[in-house]
């Protein structure tokens, strides 16, 4: 699997931790040897000195390569060993099934092919109306809400017995199962972890699907982005969200423009999917308007832009970024500027930082699912 991005990072990572786990055993041999031959031999003052001296500088690399070893990994998951270690780097810039894509683009190349494998499995244990991947959307978004506390576990059940069959779900509820409903919400913990600009994007529309808002019930486009409020090492994710409530097919064209940004200015032409309107705010539990259903249908209908931003090396402060949306006849539909301070320090969003985040996040889901 060498020839996957992101493996290098893990391999990379794995030589170094184990280089330095033999080098804090052999520094330990060895100063134990010491410290034993002072105790049980005729040494003499000086070589005692010197013995006792060298126990003490091969205990202080051990206790080094041990800091460095708990610092570096702050967990170990059985049953994705290699998830902490890996690092994102390539995307889709359109995200077609959007939680589903998002979850692939932040697994480890290992995890990646098995996730892979579950999904082709799935063929035969989805309803007659679905795919395994409208399935494991459906299933992924359904997840989301009960994180947010919008639907209990039951009502989580429930919705996956909307899609899955008798067979998926016993697999989904064997906690032995390599995808199931505790492996599940450890790997969207960790994606959330990662990129909690998607996941904003999708808690507005979920207001806004509740509360009927005029943006999504009244106009016939819809425009929503969202950016980390700050970023490190010159770079940040953009998300961009497009509904196209107007009836009709259309092309439209969304300008991106970073100040002082790497490109400056990005054009993308795009047609969007017709989506249908809610025409009145979105109940749990009401029949036809309930807001599983309107959620997915407005998520399944939507544009979602993953975007990647960057600016030049050694760049700090505030920088505004504009979307505009523009329609077929090049009339500005909707128009949004939103800031995010450019930082080389600590940066809570930031890729090292969202890394170890996501690790220990998916170890505190772990330690509270065992307990």
């Amino acid at each position: 699997m060498e020839a996957y991005p992101g493996v290098e990072r893990i391999l990379n990572t794995l030589h170094e931790r184990t280089l330095r786990e033999r080098t804090r055993i052999l520094c330990s041999a060895l100063a134990g040897g010491a410290l034993n031959s002072v105790d049980n031999f005729e040494t003499g003052t000086v070589l005692a000195s010197i013995l006792s001296g060298l126990a003490l500088f091969l205990g202080s690399i051990s206790m080094i390569n041990t800091l460095q070893l708990e610092r570096r990994i702050p967990m170990t998951d059985p049953d994705f060993p290699l998830l902490s270690m890996h690092a994102p780097t390539l995307h889709q810039s359109t995200l077609d099934r959007v939680l589903s894509d998002l979850v692939v683009a932040h697994l480890d190349p290992e995890t990646a092919g098995e996730w892979d494998d579950w999904v082709i499995g799935l063929e035969n244990k989805v309803r007659s109306n679905q795919t395994p991947e409208s399935a494991v959307e459906h299933l992924l978004r359904v997840l989301h809400l009960n994180h947010l506390g919008l639907l209990d576990n039951e009502r989580l059940v429930s919705e996956s017995k909307r899609v899955f069959r008798v067979a998926a779900i016993d697999d989904l509820n064997n906690d032995g199962s390599k995808f199931s409903y505790r492996t599940l919400r450890r790997l969207m913990a960790h994606t959330r972890a990662w990129q909690p600009g998607l996941f904003r994007l999708i808690d507005r529309l979920e207001d806004a699907a509740l509360r009927g808002h005029s943006s999504l019930i009244e106009n016939s486009w819809r425009l929503d982005l969202d950016i980390p409020p700050r970023c490190s090492q010159g770079q940040g994710d953009l998300f961009v969200m497009i509904h196209n409530h107007s009836r009709k097919p259309a092309q439209i064209e969304v300008d991106i423009i970073a100040a002082d940004g790497e490109p400056h200015h990005q054009t993308l032409r795009l047609n969007p999917p017709v989506s249908r309107q809610p025409k009145k705010p979105a109940n749990i539990g009401e029949e036809g308007n309930d807001i599983v259903d309107v959620l997915g249908r407005l998520i399944d209908n939507s544009l979602v832009l993953w975007i990647g931003l960057a600016w030049p090396s050694g760049s700090t402060g505030s920088k505004p970024v504009q979307v505009n949306l523009r329609g077929p006849n090049g009339e500005t539909l909707s128009s949004f500027v939103v800031q995010t301070t450019l930082s080389s320090g600590f940066n809570p969003e930031g890729a090292t930082e969202k890394m170890l985040d996501a690790a220990a996040t998916v170890r505190r889901i772990a330690l509270s699912v065992a307990e």
